[in-house]
């Protein structure tokens, strides 16, 4: 984990707070930039019961699908692997819980946040712009809140995460494909109207309480 006095976002050279609008409900695509996320990935045979009870979220089971709990959300990768994303600077204590209750599995158990950053993107015009550099299916009928993919831009790997029907969208990028990325995604939006929003207020992550053990 990196010192979070040395943290530097990948945009911030592009001074994105200088540009955030009061009034983005007449933008066809908003665009946010997410700082440091926690993001803890899980790979292995997992207790999900015990992984429940240590981080207040349930793993999903079911492919392409996202759990929300705890201020957390869980992303499935695939059948052994998940994705964790939770509020900044929460992942060590995500990772020491973890390691804790799962200690002795045969499970990997990393922290990934430095690895990617998040870019939300939402409006009127967000699904279409994504769809015209990805290969996923995303009609509502087929992509909707509360699924997940790994998949590709305009030939850079991403991880999509459709969270609510506006529709809003978050986009887990490697940093050194972030740049591209929000070019594209401006490129992308400019004929509709662009505008960047402000990170949302985010809810610390807490720990659940353990229970007592009865006799």
């Amino acid at each position: 984990m990196v010192e979070t006095y040395l943290r530097q976002s990948p945009l911030a050279h592009r001074a994105l707070d200088a540009q955030v609008s009061d009034n983005t409900a007449d933008a066809a695509l908003v665009l946010t930039e997410r700082r440091f996320l926690a993001k803890v990935n899980i790979r292995g045979k997992v207790d999900g019961d015990a992984v429940k009870a240590a981080i207040g979220v349930a793993l999903p089971s079911e492919a392409n699908t996202v759990m929300e709990g705890n201020n957390l959300c869980a992303l499935w990768l695939g059948p052994s692997e998940w994705l964790i994303v939770g509020p900044p600077n929460a992942e060590k204590n995500i990772e020491e819980a973890l390691n804790e209750v799962l200690a002795g599995a045969s499970v990997g158990i990393v922290d990934v946040t430095e690895g990617r950053t998040t870019i939300s993107v939402s409006g009127p015009m967000a699904r279409d712009v994504i769809a015209m550099g990805c290969p996923l299916d995303l009609h509502p009928r087929v992509f909707s809140p509360g699924q997940c993919a790994q998949s590709f831009i305009s030939r850079s790997p991403i991880l999509l995460h459709q969270v609510d029907d506006s529709p809003s969208f978050d986009i887990h990028i490697e940093r050194s494909q972030s740049d591209y990325l929000w070019t594209w995604l401006e490129t992308g939006g400019a004929p509709y109207g662009v505008a960047v929003a402000g990170e949302p207020e985010t809810t610390n992550w807490r720990r659940p309480a353990r229970r007592k053990a009865t006799s």
